[in-house]
């Protein structure tokens, strides 16, 4: 009987630390999740923002913008999980972040469609391509900046 209580005395006392390390809460995996997501819309709105126009600006932003609906993806699909006011935060930001991406890409299949000299029809579009990455650029730090990612 006082071998049961002995051995009892430690599994008290490490059980509680056995469940602690059992795992993160479904609420701080989403947080995670969409920080790294949001992690890497920075890098690529980084990138996109540093792009020269030139003829190869279509073919890069692309990428960029398909690394970037990658990363909301992840963001869409850890949203659900996270704390109630959070989630609200993030959905409404990722639509506006979708509404403006939506515009960038209408603005360069617009310059990629018009014929003739392709670099003077991205200069001519040029004000309107940055403008657009900067209102991306804003919409990413207002959708993602109340997480407090770091």
């Amino acid at each position: 009987m006082r071998l049961g209580r002995l051995l009892a005395v430690p599994l008290i006392l490490v059980t509680p630390l056995a469940l602690a390390a059992c795992g993160e809460s479904s609420q701080e995996k989403a947080r995670k999740q969409v920080c790294a997501a949001s992690s890497e819309i920075s890098k690529q709105l980084t990138k996109l923002e540093g792009l020269p126009i030139n003829t190869s600006f279509p073919t890069e932003a692309v990428t960029s913008l398909e690394a970037i609906a990658k990363s909301l993806k992840e963001v869409k699909s850890a949203a659900p999980n996270l704390e109630p006011a959070r989630k609200e935060e993030v959905e409404a930001g990722t639509k506006a972040f979708l509404t403006q991406i939506g515009t960038i890409t209408a603005t360069l299949a617009a310059t990629a469609i018009k014929s003739g000299d392709t670099e003077a029809a991205l200069k001519a579009a040029e004000p309107k391509i940055k403008a657009a990455e900067n209102q991306l650029t804003a919409d990413y730090k207002q959708a993602f900046a109340a997480l407090k990612c770091s």
